[in-house]
């Protein structure tokens, strides 16, 4: 008869062997660097970008500056939902050029009914644009974003997700969640298109062919992006990846600003995972296997969890309950994911020596998967701090 412990231990570790060895595959076919491509357009697509602001009054200047100031022939159509603003969030961006539609509803607040009012307008318009686009109110894109992008659907791409990465760092916490991003949306997602396969919409530097705009922007939850993935899954519609094109966005700089932040993406994705398992089986049912590599990927546990999973499966390995070469493997492939990640992300050293920080971030995630699922986690759309 097999021991309860040593059974639960085998199957811990190879949960996490399975996130690890997939994850080192695709970071070590990310570590060449993606190749520069000519641009294929007969002719430019009309693009509108739309911007969902609350009270950005702070950043949402830099952000509009990027856009206009961003290769093309034309500028880009930009629109600010200013949602429930006390600042003078839309008035900075009328005067920069944008586009701004005012809601105040206290009892629908946040980023998806941002887009489902912006959607609105768009569909009202006699001609609705070519071309999407997402982008949140505190990042700054790449001077060849609209090139990439739009480059990108006019070869046939329906859903396009930019390179997001982390904005400036000022904190060792902040050069961690910089670190953590090179490996979520640069190693995985480089290597799954390598592979032919699609990713995951990461809520930001997000843009859609007019004609699958509403699956898109179709998710309602804090953690809109990951259901909007499904929705396009289920669909056949495939999340590409484009490296090329790259957004910068603020990311959290203290603990306190990541214990909102953390906890709005891991409790709304651990919610997902049943739902993202059954679009993959789907999809697969139906002869759609590309977005499946989507769907998995927001089924799959964050890293922190995992590395948490392997720990606490060599304790009993190592009392003499489970497989100490199985407990290892498990730590091994968790390792060998960073490593090869990080080298096919070029993270910077000055970035790198803040994984001395590592363990007391850990302690925050610990914190923070502890309140999920109580009354101190968060509930609805919180809007992370700005230090």
């Amino acid at each position: 008869m097999i021991n309860p412990v040593a059974a639960v231990q085998l199957t811990a570790s190879t949960v996490v062997i399975l996130h690890g060895a997939w994850w080192t595959a695709l970071s070590l076919l990310a570590l060449p660097a993606p190749r520069r491509r000519a641009a294929a357009q007969p002719s430019q697509p009309s693009t509108t970008v739309v911007v969902p602001a609350h009270n950005e009054e702070r950043l949402i200047s830099a952000t509009l500056q990027s856009l206009f100031s961003a290769n093309r022939s034309e500028p880009p159509d930009v629109i600010v939902v200013a949602d429930n603003c006390t600042d003078a969030t839309a008035e900075l961006a009328r005067a920069l050029g944008a586009t701004v539609l005012e809601r105040q509803d206290a009892s629908q607040r946040g980023k998806p009914f941002d887009l489902a009012f912006a959607l609105n307008v768009l569909s009202q318009r006699a001609s609705p644009p070519d071309i999407l686009v997402v982008i949140d109110a505190d990042t700054t894109v790449s001077q060849n974003f609209f090139e990439a992008i739009e480059a990108r659907i006019a070869c046939g791409a329906r859903a396009v997700q930019a390179h997001y990465a982390a904005g400036p760092a000022e904190t060792d916490l902040g050069r961690l969640r910089r670190l953590a991003f090179s490996l979520v949306h640069w190693a995985r997602p480089l290597g799954a298109s390598r592979l032919g396969l699609g990713t995951t919409l990461k809520g930001n530097g997000m843009a859609f062919a007019w004609e699958v705009a509403a699956l898109g922007l179709s998710g309602t939850s804090v953690t809109e992006d990951a259901e909007s993935t499904l929705a396009l899954a289920r669909q056949g519609v495939t999340v590409e990846f484009e490296p090329l094109a790259s957004v910068h966005g603020y990311m959290a700089q203290t603990y306190a600003e990541a214990r909102t932040q953390d906890a709005r993406w891991e409790g709304g994705r651990g919610g997902l995972t049943l739902k993202a398992i059954i679009t993959a089986v789907s999809s697969a049912g139906h002869g759609h296997l590309r977005p499946i590599a989507g769907s998995l990927e927001v089924a799959s546990l964050p890293l922190s969890l995992l590395a948490l999973i392997a720990l606490g499966a060599a304790v009993p390995a190592v009392a003499g309950y489970g497989s100490v070469p199985l407990a290892a493997a498990a730590a091994f492939s968790l390792g060998a994911y960073v490593v090869i990640g990080l080298i096919a992300a070029r993270a910077s050293r000055r970035d790198l020596r803040a994984l001395a920080a590592a363990p007391r971030f850990v302690m925050h995630k610990i914190g923070v998967y502890a309140s999920l699922g109580s009354r101190r986690s968060a509930r609805g759309w919180q809007r992370t701090g700005r230090g």
